[in-house]
């Protein structure tokens, strides 16, 4: 069995490398943007935090530049619009078969222009011609290579294991260690349930691989439980039952233990899953019998109706993500956006 998966490894890798190795021989086919390209991306399969990164700088970058112009690319995976092109502008209404991201996306940053579409290339120059962004930001980037791209951020999960480290299907890694070189800066997430040791370990073990690529601790911060209406819970239960649809719902669990809740029941889902009547009414009754609220992401929330989530007794867990330090993402990466 190691000598089969070692093969696979290798297939993979050839596969890898020769799309790189393609791009590198024809650069005309890379697309150079006028604006500014900020690419979030991983290695690993899985969450590990791009969406509330991706936001963390957005709100940033909105903040102190309200009036520049800046949109969102990204792939629009697993929706009906990922093998063509989708513009999500406004408050809608939009089609409930958008990604659960490009959902919430909407519901945080309405007035910011996302763009779906594998083909993100031709998103940029979509963005370029008709709405002249100084910034685009570039979802889940890191192996999308016929976009130029100023500043690559690419998050690596300090809970990993060292053995995960590894090309699928040995490890959970879609391109060799080797390409942490080409990263402007590795973000080292979830250190706040991380152990010292866990830390120094993967700061080392990246800094090894990574010589010269600053690496930034961050860490998962919970904002609190919210109502139906956005109100954020000032009691809070102590008992809960947690519904997940996300690709790390472990993080979940620990986040909301870190607040001070028992996650008494675990209903789980593979990641972007879309639920279905039958799926709610069982979480409806376990509701009911148990007498416990059930508590989700906003990733989540978005796919729920209002209706179906008052008869959850639906709460969602906000959170955001920063820098260890203290200081902002923006400032802390010194991203080339001034």
């Amino acid at each position: 069995m190691n000598y089969l998966l070692r093969f696979l490894e290798y297939i993979y890798l050839a596969i890898t490398t020769c799309d790189r190795m393609f791009f590198r021989v024809f650069p005309f086919l890379v697309y150079r943007p006028e604006a500014k390209v900020i690419s979030i991306g991983n290695l690993s399969m899985g969450g590990t935090g791009k969406t509330p990164v991706l936001f963390e700088i957005l709100r940033e970058y909105l903040e102190n530049r309200p009036a520049e112009k800046v949109c969102v690319i990204s792939r629009g995976y697993r929706s009906p619009w990922e093998n063509s092109f989708y513009y999500l502008h406004g408050s809608g209404p939009h089609p409930p078969e958008l990604t659960d991201e490009a959902l919430l996306f909407n519901q945080h940053f309405e007035k910011v222009p996302l763009l779906l579409g594998k083909r993100r290339d031709r998103s940029a120059r979509f963005a370029e011609r008709k709405l002249q962004p100084r910034l685009l930001l570039l979802d889940d980037g890191f192996q999308y290579r016929r976009l130029k791209k100023d500043f690559e951020i690419l998050l690596w999960d300090s809970h990993m294991q060292p053995a995960e480290a590894e090309l699928i299907p040995r490890g959970k890694l879609r391109e060799p260690v080797s390409r942490l070189v080409e990263a402007d800066a590795i973000l080292l997430t979830r250190c706040e349930s991380a152990s010292a040791a866990q830390i120094d370990f993967w700061q080392n073990w990246l800094a090894q691989r990574a010589h010269g690529v600053k690496i930034v601790p961050m860490q998962t911060l919970c904002e609190g439980l919210f109502d139906l209406y956005g109100q954020r819970i000032i009691e809070m239960p102590s008992e809960v039952i947690a519904m997940s649809a996300i690709g790390r719902p472990a993080s979940f669990y620990q986040q909301l233990e870190l607040i001070g809740l028992k996650v008494v029941h675990r209903v789980e889902f593979r990641d972007h899953h879309r639920f279905n009547e039958k799926e709610l009414e069982k979480l409806a009754a376990l509701h009911r019998q148990s007498g416990l609220p059930v508590v989700c992401t906003e990733k989540d929330r978005v796919k729920i109706s209002t209706e179906t989530a008052m008869a959850l007794g639906l709460l969602t867990m906000r959170i955001r993500v920063l820098p260890c330090s203290g200081r902002s993402l923006i400032s802390e990466l010194d991203l080339p956006i001034s």
